[in-house]
């Protein structure tokens, strides 16, 4: 009876319950689904990164596969200032995560958010097994980043230039079969009308996707890093030479058929270019695995609970001895997480997971405490003038509108007295979700116009227009197309009170709305352009004066929300 009762004592103290184990990970996994939340609305608002949703499923189904081959954990002492330096970056999640908030679409903020998590998850498998677990199951928790948004001057600037030659070697080989074609920047003229490589069919959105697949495919199959290498060498040039096709196919058919027989072949050319392009990766590295198979790592030799021995700095029962009785082939040991630590590492899993919930919980408070009342909104409307002889209403493509995906619109196109021609594009974003938020910052003259083929040799710093009661924020273009000179005037608000509803996208208005506390607003965009004009300063004159005109507001600020702003 002593003896059993010993034994029942002991048991508990060698290794935590397989339930205690599972509320850890449970409450830890907090910190991962938040962060798959705020990178999820990048990857739902921006096509580009639709990629990213099978990511933390790739992710988690490569930490599986090391985890059942495992090496054993070492014997260590976490340094102290490790430990320092780990409790300073969880501080540092609640600013990132608050910020984080409204600022999905920000790349700074998304890649600090990811880091800290991945920094929290490889302490945490230190913890268990120390710095051989740390090289060992790097690759799969790191690979998360792969989905992470790209900053936008590299993001931006390859996909002009892959659009740009994309362009050009489809041009370059229809002169090849006597088919007439002229490039435009990211354009091609064809008789039946202009077709606009844009960023989907540039080659960036495959670009991205087969750097992902590479390097998934290269941890599943453990390669070796110069084959994984040559693995992203192969895809990245597949899926450009595949681009190239499919851009082909669709300039034949737009050539053949008309402009709008792209409508048709558009999604179903992009979904066989990717699978094509994966195809191609996947029997490279199958070949490559059969030809130079590489032996997998030494397997963990983890004891069955309660069979456990001592490591030399306590009794065998002890939290910080390592298994080594059982049978490294059966499947139960393979499946056991190690003794090792484990109760640190456990209450490190937990104090993590319940910071993160408190972090959620801070920022949600703080945002909630912030929010304005609807009646205290600044609104206005684009009043067009319709009775003018030369107005024209404006209809965007399809496509065009899907890809922007605005609840409302008003566009339109005159000419002046003057004898200059105007366009002007108002569209709104209702306060729905984070994905319209998000697609309003997307709709920009630099990204939207370069796009179209137009060369932008100019931008000015944000200026105020008097509009009515209120002072409406303006950036400044000038874009040239086929020797025509095009003044563009921007405006980017945000529903609130006057100016203060502009989001410029620079670090400081983020920060600025992250103090004020101003979530879920809706978006607004006003676009004029104007040609015609012998300079900028005559074309803003020009605007100054008719911009009074063009606007209605519908609701003055209440003397609440100046209190709150």
């Amino acid at each position: 009876m002593s003896q059993a009762t010993a034994t029942h004592s002991i048991q508990p103290g060698a290794s935590p319950s397989v339930w205690h184990r599972g509320l850890s990970i449970t409450v830890f996994a907090v910190l991962w689904v938040d962060l798959v939340r705020q990178l999820s609305y990048t990857w739902e608002a921006n096509e580009q990164y639709a990629y990213g949703w099978f990511v933390p499923f790739q992710a988690l189904a490569l930490f599986w596969r090391r985890w059942l081959i495992r090496p054993d954990p070492q014997s260590f002492t976490p340094p102290y200032w490790l430990t320092v330096v780990m409790v300073f970056l969880l501080l540092g999640l609640l600013p990132v995560r608050v910020v984080h908030e409204i600022n999905p679409d920000w790349p700074l903020v998304n890649w600090l958010h990811c880091l800290l998590v991945v920094g929290f998850s490889l302490y945490a498998v230190f913890l268990a097994g120390g710095w051989r677990w740390v090289r060992y199951f790097a690759f799969p928790i790191c690979f998360v980043l792969v989905a992470v948004q790209w900053p936008y001057r590299i993001e931006h600037g390859l996909t002009q230039n892959l659009m740009q030659v994309v362009a050009g070697l489809t041009v370059e080989i229809l002169g090849w079969f006597n088919v007439p074609a002229l490039q435009r920047g990211n354009l091609i003229e064809l008789s039946t009308g202009v077709l606009g490589v844009d960023e989907a069919c540039s080659g960036i959105r495959s670009f991205q996707s087969t750097l992902m697949a590479a390097l998934f495919l290269g941890e599943l199959y453990l390669l070796r890093t110069p084959i994984r290498l040559l693995l992203v060498g192969v895809g990245l040039t597949a899926a450009f030479l595949l681009n190239v096709c499919r851009t082909l196919i669709l300039t034949w058919q737009a050539n053949a058929h008309g402009i709008s027989a792209i409508d048709k072949w558009h999604d179903p050319a992009g979904f066989t270019i990717a699978v094509a392009c994966f195809a191609v990766l996947w029997l490279l590295a199958v070949l490559i695995k059969k030809r130079w198979p590489v032996p997998e790592p030494h397997t963990s030799t983890i004891a069955p609970l309660g069979h456990q021995r001592g490591t030399g700095q306590g009794s065998s029962a002890s939290e910080g001895s390592v298994g080594a009785t059982a049978d490294a082939g059966t499947s139960a040991s393979r499946l056991q997480p190690s003794t090792f630590s484990f109760q640190t590492c456990r209450r490190y899993l937990v104090a993590v997971g319940c910071w993160s919930l408190l972090c959620i919980a801070a920022t949600e408070g703080w945002y909630r405490a912030h929010a304005l009342r609807p009646e205290d909104f600044t609104r206005w409307t684009l009043q067009l003038p319709e009775s003018k002889p030369s107005f024209e209403n404006i209809e965007l493509p399809a496509r065009t509108a899907g890809i922007l995906a605005h609840d409302q619109g008003t566009l339109g196109k005159w000419d002046e007295a003057d004898g200059s021609q105007w366009i002007v594009y108002c569209l709104r974003w209702n306060p729905t979700s984070m994905q319209s938020v998000i697609k309003a910052r997307q709709h920009r003259p630099e990204i939207c116009l370069t796009g179209a083929g137009l060369r932008q040799t100019s931008m000015s710093p944000l200026d105020y227009f008097a509009a009515g009661p209120i002072k409406m924020p303006f950036h400044k273009y000038t874009f040239e197309a086929g020797g025509q000179v095009m003044y563009v005037f921007f405006s980017l608000w945000q529903d609130g009170n006057e100016q203060e509803g502009m989001r410029t996208l620079d670090q400081g208005d983020r920060i600025k709305w992250v103090f004020m506390g101003r979530r879920g607003l809706g978006q607004q965009t006003l676009e004029i352009i104007c040609t015609g004009y012998p300079n900028m300063a005559t074309a803003e004159q020009a605007v100054r004066r008719r911009l009074p005109d063009l606007i209605r507001v519908e609701r003055q600020a209440s003397s609440a929300s100046a209190i709150l702003l």
